[in-house]
């Protein structure tokens, strides 16, 4: 009888989830199937292969990590159940047998089916970021292939070709089309996992980079605009202003984090949180301007610290996408409201802070600390990309010195 043994590949990058899969052997044959299941290094017992939860894990972070119990058992439910039919037919099979069948490759005949399959199980972990850039890319591939199902041979180089050419001619630019380009490869590089007879590198010939875009930061005067712009008979405005402020005063703190802190998160006047990004634990402590903020918002009997997902319900995720549109285009509508030449975004707050943080000889390793960053190499990226005001400074000096002669000039 075929073994079956759950096992953990860690990530290459430390701090990361690792991939959680299934090694089957049977007569000297080991072969592995992938799950889309990732736990972190404190989340997973080596010695008797399974999930836990570690102390101190939020409540999210709980849930999360019983739905990845649950759904590991149903696959090795399966996996037995596959085995036992096996061995009641008494006829020779191999570990790669038991791989194919689990699968189902006749079940899932190619691509689209594939996708909407991987869709719905990343729906059943919560992946909720993970489920939107599928479906997009799926709707997109959808359009492209005027609804028709892509068979695994057709999935070749051409073909992948042909709908980066779809989609440059819908108007989209390089970096648009590279966003659907890496989520597809996503796709597929899961479907290979699973043992399917996928084209070999397909993605060889489109452009699968992103293009470096200049992001502007605003100055510390406009932020003061910001702050104290007069918005009285405009509340959506109001709130969108205050959230704005509070990112920036929480040391450029991202919405998704914002949208989910708890109250439970705030004691003792800092605030301890992990970036749903990266998983790193922060700590901010709160300033008097911050705790302004706070109390402005009122109090409210959910859970949450700041207004913006209503309570503990099942759809705090699309709460959270509707808030985000909602909140960006009126905080644009600020920054209209002031003349301001950068378009505003909740992002925006992250840019300045880091920017004036910068400028004001703040050292590169504490922005990189208080962003949260994995290196500082990410945080000199970071900077690099926020503004060309010193390279365009050193322009102008240049060009200025073809008026002036210099002592040692003759």
């Amino acid at each position: 009888m075929a073994t079956i043994k759950l096992k953990r590949r860690p990530s290459s990058v430390k701090g990361n989830v690792g991939t959680v899969f299934f090694q089957i052997m049977h007569q000297r044959q080991v072969r592995q199937i992938y799950t889309s299941l990732h736990v972190g290094d404190d989340e997973w017992d080596d010695h008797d292969e399974l999930v836990i939860i570690p102390p101190g894990a939020c409540l999210e972070r709980q849930k999360y990590l019983a739905s990845v119990m649950e759904s590991l058992n149903a696959c090795r439910k399966k996996l037995l159940a596959i085995i036992s039919d096996f061995d009641r037919n008494s006829a020779p099979y191999s570990a790669q047998d038991v791989a194919m069948a689990y699968n189902s490759p006749t079940a899932v005949k190619g691509l689209v089916s594939f996708t909407r399959r991987l869709i719905e199980d990343m729906k059943r972990i919560s992946k909720m970021a993970t489920v939107k850039r599928f479906e997009v890319t799926l709707n997109s591939l959808l359009r492209y292939t005027e609804g028709r199902e892509v068979a695994w041979p057709d999935l070749t180089s051409t073909f992948i070709l042909g709908f980066e050419e779809f989609l440059m001619k819908r108007g989209l630019c390089r970096n648009s089309s590279s966003f659907y380009m890496r989520n597809l490869r996503a796709i597929v590089n899961r479907a290979a996992e699973q043992d399917y007879d996928v084209p070999r590198n397909p993605f060889k010939h489109v452009y699968m980079g992103v293009d470096k875009t200049v992001k502007r930061a605003v100055s510390l005067d406009a932020i003061r605009m910001i702050r104290d712009v007069e918005l009285t008979g405009h509340p959506s405005l109001d709130f969108a202003r205050k959230v704005f402020m509070f990112a920036f005063s929480t040391r450029g703190m991202s919405f998704v984090d914002i949208a989910f802190l708890k109250k439970s998160d705030l004691h003792n006047g800092v605030i301890t949180y992990s970036r749903r990004k990266t998983r790193q634990q922060l700590v901010v402590r709160i300033e008097p301007e911050t705790r302004k903020i706070i109390d402005s918002f009122g109090k409210s009997d959910n859970a949450f610290l700041l207004p913006i997902i209503t309570g503990e319900t099942s759809n705090a995720e699309q709460q959270y996408a509707n808030a985000y549109f909602r909140i960006n285009r009126n905080i644009q509508k600020v920054g209209a409201m002031l003349g301001l030449d950068t378009k505003l975004t909740l992002y925006v707050a992250r840019h300045a802070w880091a920017s004036i943080a910068q400028a004001n000889h703040v050292s590169l390793s504490t922005i990189s600390k208080a962003m949260g960053h994995d290196s500082e190499k990410t945080t000199v990226i970071y900077l690099q990309s926020l503004d060309t005001s010193s390279v365009d400074k050193a322009n102008s000096d240049i060009i200025r010195m073809m008026d002036s002669r210099g002592p040692d000039e003759v």
